[in-house]
């Protein structure tokens, strides 16, 4: 979303692979092609799971199924020494009043908004990275400041104008030839400081723009932003709302709403209608619960390409014998579609994205703080770098009551396990420790980076995992002395479905082989119940499209027992109820047959 880093992309080419990559998965798991792009280019192409969790929480938005587009706009933006004075400069004028500019971050214009098809992202990126490449990168650009009754502003030297206006030319030249319609910025190209200001401050304020330096080292970045042309006049929630009435508008704490520009000062009542960024749905909403911030603040970053200064330091935009006793194969779905795979229209509660959405912004405070925002989070999560939980997030609350509740059904059963393995994933490790507490068991657990699921789900790379150490600081009982079968950096950067299924049969034969006796719990990805099933019991592997089937039909924490008889390996249902709510179908171990 707007306040998530730019993603990488390296090369001319690698946008467009990468978009075709995620529209083409997400195809294939069953979602319209018209909501896949518009999910995709919203998030700014961050992960499949981000552009699921978009899709979920615009089930009501009217504008999913129109051909309605976004807007785009390409900036000139300044980072460094003179970024962070105009920032310092942003923040002591809104102390005086909210003026036009504080609307923006700190910019110069190059091509003003246009609209663009939801499908053509990957081609606007590598055109814009094209023009860029070609040229040689300046060291600087010069501005000097204008001051009037009405405007205030940093205007461009003409010794740079020349170079800005032909990155415009070209880069709405390249457009045109998409059939995408944009007209460069061709002259007075300005940094704008204040507009819309009270004349009666004009002095004050010309004295603080004034003492601004446009002269501070600065390095400059493209950037291609697009926005939802619905949202403008944004207001952000700064207290959740339960709405009370039919027309009223649900508000989420951190979400962005859109009210038409003079309806606030005009309301007799203090509520106004408004359109949720988060949702996209529209109603009335109490005044109380909404603070006036920049339009850009609900806008996508979709690339970030170096202007000025070294390219190279600057971040571009951003899947047995017979004698044993008989193992005991659990595996575990302990995320909400963790593949991107809604299983019903109900809310999903087990895992992070899917009831929060961005949920990283919502409950991290500046300082870096985790805040409770709603009793399905947990009460506190693990140390670690805040960008990790992106693509590797906890259990909520309830995920973790029914891992608890799983490991008291083995107990009663009388279940006894003598070797517990768990994926990476931070929500399976958790999955795994619960289960384990409810079973009233402390044996350690052995993390295999060998039990992540399908890789295909993870089109942008291998999540970051916390490490061992960092794991047993976290409070978690790890098996330090394990030595995985497959180490984190073995695993390929790509897989099809036959190299997956591959992968966790000549693991799970490892695992078995490697246990003398008795029985072993593995706690791993809805896809893993028949991934390391499959083949063990004699079957072939599907093609992907039957893996994506299967996996829709896995609810979380689907348990299944395999045990080795006469004729082999085969698979019973476990010795214990399944959990069945109301977002929770039963599961019905025979479909994996």
């Amino acid at each position: 979303m707007a306040t998530l880093p730019p993603q990488k992309n390296q090369t001319p080419t690698k946008m467009s692979e990468q978009h075709s990559t995620m529209v083409q998965t997400l195809l294939k798991r069953g979602f319209f092609k018209r909501r896949v792009e518009k999910a995709l280019v919203a998030t700014g192409h961050r992960g499949i799971q981000l552009a699921v969790d978009w899709m979920v929480a615009h089930l009501r938005d009217p504008t999913v199924e129109t051909d309605s587009q976004r807007e785009y706009v390409l900036y000139a933006c300044p980072t460094g020494a003179l970024a962070e004075q105009l920032l310092r400069f942003w923040s002591e004028t809104k102390e005086l009043t909210w003026n036009g500019a504080h609307n923006y971050m700190p910019h110069i214009t190059l091509v003003p908004f246009f609209k663009a098809p939801d499908g053509s992202i990957g081609e606007l990126i590598d055109a814009l990275e094209n023009i860029v490449n070609q040229d040689k990168l300046r060291n600087h650009i010069e501005l000097e400041t204008y001051v009037s009754p009405n405007f205030m502003g940093l205007f461009v030297k003409e010794t740079n104008t020349d170079w800005l206006e032909n990155v415009a030319l070209r880069y709405v030249n390249k457009l045109a030839g998409l059939g995408i319609s944009a007209e460069p910025q061709l002259n007075s190209f300005h940094l704008t400081l204040l507009y819309q200001f009270p004349s009666k401050l004009y002095q004050q304020l010309r004295l603080m723009a004034e003492k601004l330096t446009p002269t501070a080292s600065a390095n400059w970045e493209l950037r291609l932003y697009s926005r939802d042309s619905r949202i403008q006049n944004v207001y952000k929630v700064t207290q959740a709302y339960m709405s009370r009435e039919y027309d009223e508008l649900d508000l989420m704490e951190g979400d962005y709403i859109s009210i038409p520009e003079g309806i606030c000062s005009s309301s007799s009542n203090d509520y106004v209608q408004g359109t949720s960024w988060l949702t996209g749905t529209s109603g009335r909403l109490p005044l109380s619960h909404i603070k006036r911030t920049a339009e850009s603040d609900s806008w996508t970053l979709h690339a970030t390409i170096p202007l000025t200064g070294n390219k190279n330091d600057v971040i571009e935009k951003e899947e047995v014998p017979l004698t044993r006793k008989p193992p005991l194969l659990l595996t575990n779905d302990s995320t909400d579609s963790p593949d991107g795979i809604p299983r019903t229209n109900e809310p999903v509660n087990l895992h992070y994205h899917f009831p929060f959405g961005a949920w990283i912004p919502y409950c991290f405070e500046s300082n870096g703080s985790y805040v409770r925002r709603d009793l399905n989070m947990p009460k506190e999560i693990p140390s670690r770098n805040i960008q990790d939980f992106q693509n590797d997030s906890p259990l909520t609350t309830v995920g973790e009551m029914q891992a608890s509740l799983v490991g008291e059904a083995m107990k009663s059963s009388n279940i006894k396990i003598d070797i517990a393995f768990t994926s990476p994933s931070l929500r399976c490790i958790q999955t795994l420790a619960h289960i384990l507490k409810g079973l009233d068991s402390n044996i350690p657990m052995k993390v295999e980076p060998g039990l992540i699921e399908w890789l295909a789900w993870y089109p942008n790379g291998v999540p970051v995992w916390m490490t061992s150490d960092e794991l047993i600081k976290a409070g978690f009982n790890i098996d330090k002395s394990y030595n995985p079968v497959i180490k984190a950096k073995e695993l390929p950067l790509k897989e099809n479905a036959a190299q997956y299924y591959e992968r966790s049969y000549e693991l799970i034969k490892q695992i078995i082989e490697s246990t003398t006796v008795g029985n072993i719990l593995i706690v791993a990805h809805a896809a893993s119940l028949t991934a390391c099933t499959r083949q063990l019991t004699g079957g072939e592997v599907p093609p992907a499209a039957e893996v994506t089937r299967l996996v829709q039909r896995v609810p979380y924490l689907a348990c299944l027992a395999a045990r080795e008889g006469l004729d082999g390996w085969q698979l019973h249902p476990p010795p214990f109820p399944p959990i069945t709510h109301t977002s929770n179908t039963r599961f019905d171990w025979k479909v994996l047959l």
